[in-house]
């Protein structure tokens, strides 16, 4: 099994929501060599430019670097290659395992798997095959499980909307704002889940 673990966030023009989550992510595990983030979109917006709003928001998600986003269409490759499937929204989540279906376990909205991992305990990462002496992309991919298999109990419990990060693109700024109100708190939560699972494998 790969030495890397790789993230694909996904949105659905590949130029606000799903380039912040990856560039928010990237920046939190610059250090973590195993991690990889890419974005893609269902419907890319091959050659726009991303908006200025978004680079506003990428500060306010704190990330202190940004490069240029290039819009790119998801498709059965990068998401198989996935070891972690991030979308924006639940028709997004269907859309890409309707694409490749092997990647269903592995796929989450993002604020899905945000609130999941409120409610993972490291001894269920561990179980999922977190040991000390597991690489930390092991260690990752345990925590995905881990957190996948609390989605059954929380599913008929959430309104979709809540699942769900706006798409700003093409409108006021005041939608941003919400789409990053919606978007930074479950980038964070996912990456609390990644430094929990990280964190399993100090001092072996």
């Amino acid at each position: 099994m790969s030495e890397e673990f790789n993230v694909l966030t996904v949105c659905t023009g590949n130029l606000c929501r799903s380039p912040l989550a990856e560039l928010a992510l990237a920046q939190r595990f610059a250090e973590v060599c195993e991690i990889r983030v890419h974005s893609a979109g269902t419907r890319a917006a091959l050659g726009h430019r991303t908006p200025e709003e978004v680079w506003e928001i990428a500060g306010f998600m704190g990330v202190i670097e940004g490069r240029a986003v290039h819009a790119r269409q998801v498709d059965e490759d990068l998401l198989g290659a996935a070891d972690l499937v991030l979308t924006m929204t639940r028709d997004q989540r269907r859309e890409v395992v309707e694409l490749n279906a092997r990647i269903v376990r592995r796929t989450f909205t993002i604020r899905e798997i945000s609130s999941l991992a409120a409610v993972t305990r490291d001894e269920d990462i561990v179980t999922e095959g977190a040991v000390p002496t597991a690489d930390r992309a092991t260690r990752l991919r345990a925590a995905v499980e881990a957190a996948g298999r609390r989605r059954s109990r929380r599913r008929n419990l959430t309104l979709p909307a809540h699942d769900d990060v706006v798409d700003p693109y093409g409108c006021s700024r005041d939608i941003y704002a919400l789409s990053a109100l919606q978007l930074a708190p479950a980038v964070e939560g996912v990456s609390v889940l990644f430094q929990r699972a990280l964190n399993l494998g100090e001092g072996e």
